[in-house]
C-alpha cells in the first residue's frame, strides 16, 4: 500500500511538469506554423492526453472476458474531462472561442459519444462497431485538419524549420511524460483499490478514468494559467472524440465481448452531460468562473448517478 500511494504522489509531479512542458511546446508549433491553436489542441494535445486512456482501455479489453473496464474507463474519462478538466480551467480564466468551433469541435464530440453510447448501450461491443468507430475517428480527424487553413492566427513571414523540430520534439517528449505520469498515478491507484476489493467498473469510472484523464486536467490548467484558451477547447473536445472513437474503436476491435457492469444510466448520463456542456458554451460564448465553479460541483453528483 505505502509502495502504491509513493507511485500515485510520484504519477502527479510527473504529470504536472510534463503538462507544462507539452501546452509550451504546442504553443510554439501553432505560433510557428501560423495554425489556431484549436486544431493543434484537437489533433496534437488532445491525440498525446487520450493515450494513458487507449494503453489503459487497449490491455484491459484484451485481457478479459468482458470489457467493463475499458467501457467505463471512456465514459469516466469523458465525464472527467468536460467537468473536472474544463471547470478547473474555467477557475482559472474564462475559456471561450468563436462559435463555429463549438459547432464544429463540439458537435464532432457530442456526435461520437452518442455513437459510441449508442454501440454501448447495446450490451456487447463487436468487432464491427470497432471498425466503425475507427471509421468515424478518420472523418472527424480530416474535418478537423481542413478547416486549419481558415482559421490561421497570424500570416507565416518566416519559418524556422529548427524552432519548429524543437517545438515537434518537446511537446513529443511532454506528452510521453504525460503518459508515464498518468500510468504511474494509476497503476498504484488501481493496487489501492484492489486492495480495498472496489468491483472492476467502479474502479474504471472513477480511478482510472480520473487518473487517465489527468493529463487532460493538468493540461488544461496550465493553458489556463498562459491564457491559452482555445487550448483548453481543442484539448477537452479532442480527447473526448479520441476517447469515444478512437479507445472506443480499439477497444471493440480487441476485447469483443459483453458489457456487463457498466450501467446504462452511465452511458446516457455521458451522452447527456457532453450536450449540456456544449449547449452551455453556445449560448454563453465559452464558459465562466460560476459555469467552472458548478461543472466542479457536478462531478461528484454525475458521479453518483452513473454509479
Amino acid at each position: 500500500m505505502i509502495l502504491s500511494i509513493l507511485t500515485v504522489l510520484g504519477g502527479i509531479i510527473v504529470l504536472a511538469i510534463a503538462a507544462d512542458t507539452a501546452v509550451d511546446a504546442a504553443e510554439g508549433v501553432s505560433k510557428q506554423l501560423g495554425i489556431s491553436p484549436i486544431i493543434v489542441g484537437s489533433l496534437v494535445v488532445g491525440l498525446g492526453t487520450s493515450l494513458p486512456e487507449m494503453v489503459v482501455s487497449s490491455i484491459a479489453a484484451a485481457q478479459r472476458d468482458t470489457i467493463d473496464l475499458a467501457a467505463s474507463n471512456i465514459v469516466g474519462s469523458n465525464l472527467a474531462n468536460l467537468t473536472l478538466a474544463l471547470g478547473a480551467a474555467a477557475l482559472i480564466t474564462h475559456v471561450t472561442a468563436p462559435r463555429e468551433i463549438f459547432v464544429r469541435e463540439g458537435g464532432l464530440m457530442l456526435a461520437a459519444a452518442a455513437l459510441f453510447g449508442g454501440f454501448a448501450l447495446t450490451g456487447r461491443l463487436e468487432q464491427w462497431h470497432g471498425i466503425a468507430l475507427l471509421i468515424v475517428m478518420i472523418g472527424a480527424a480530416i474535418m478537423i485538419a481542413l478547416n486549419g487553413p481558415a482559421e490561421t492566427t497570424s500570416k507565416i513571414v518566416h519559418i524556422d524549420r529548427r524552432k519548429i523540430s524543437q517545438a515537434f520534439i518537446t511537446a513529443l517528449i511532454a506528452l510521453i511524460g504525460v503518459v508515464i505520469g498518468a500510468q504511474l498515478l494509476v497503476s498504484g491507484a488501481v493496487d489501492i483499490a484492489k486492495e480495498l476489493g472496489v468491483s472492476e467498473a467502479l474502479t474504471g469510472l472513477t480511478i482510472v478514468s480520473i487518473g487517465t484523464s489527468l493529463p487532460e486536467i493538468a493540461t488544461a490548467v496550465a493553458a489556463a494559467r498562459r491564457g491559452s484558451v482555445e487550448l483548453i477547447i481543442g484539448n477537452v473536445f479532442g480527447s473526448n472524440i479520441f476517447n469515444a472513437l478512437a479507445v472506443g474503436g480499439v477497444a471493440g476491435i480487441l476485447g469483443t465481448g459483453e458489457i456487463v457492469e457498466t450501467t446504462n444510466t452511465s452511458l446516457w448520463i455521458m451522452i447527456g452531460v457532453s450536450a449540456i456542456v456544449l449547449t452551455v458554451g453556445l449560448v454563453g460564448r465559452g464558459y465562466s468562473r460560476s459555469t467552472g465553479i458548478a461543472l466542479l460541483l457536478a462531478y461528484p453528483v454525475i458521479l453518483i448517478f452513473a454509479t
